[in-house]
């Protein structure tokens, strides 16, 4: 019964380590609420959309890694100049 206890807390160790590694990050703006935040991966042509919350902050979570393009459309229309941004493993890469 013991051996079985000791391997059952190695199993689970080693299931919970493989749940931590993901090949994402984050990233991160500040913008006018309402503002649109688009971003498409330049290489892989992988793309989301968020909608810039009332305090002005917006996040995207779970990216795949690489370079993106952060496109910023404001409600009236006028857009920023697009920024090239790198997204990395278990990172948080801030918009400026």
């Amino acid at each position: 019964m013991k051996r079985y206890a000791i391997a059952l807390a190695a199993a689970s160790m080693f299931a919970f380590g493989a749940n931590a590694q993901q090949a994402s990050g984050n990233l991160m703006g500040v913008g006018v609420a309402g503002d649109k935040i688009a971003v498409e991966n330049t290489d892989t042509g992988f793309k989301r959309e968020i909608t810039v919350t009332e305090d002005g902050k917006y996040q995207i979570r779970r990216l795949p890694t690489g370079k993106y393009i952060v496109n910023q459309t404001h409600a009236d229309g006028s857009a920023e100049k697009p920024k090239e941004i790198v997204i990395q493993v278990g990172t948080t890469a801030r918009v400026k």
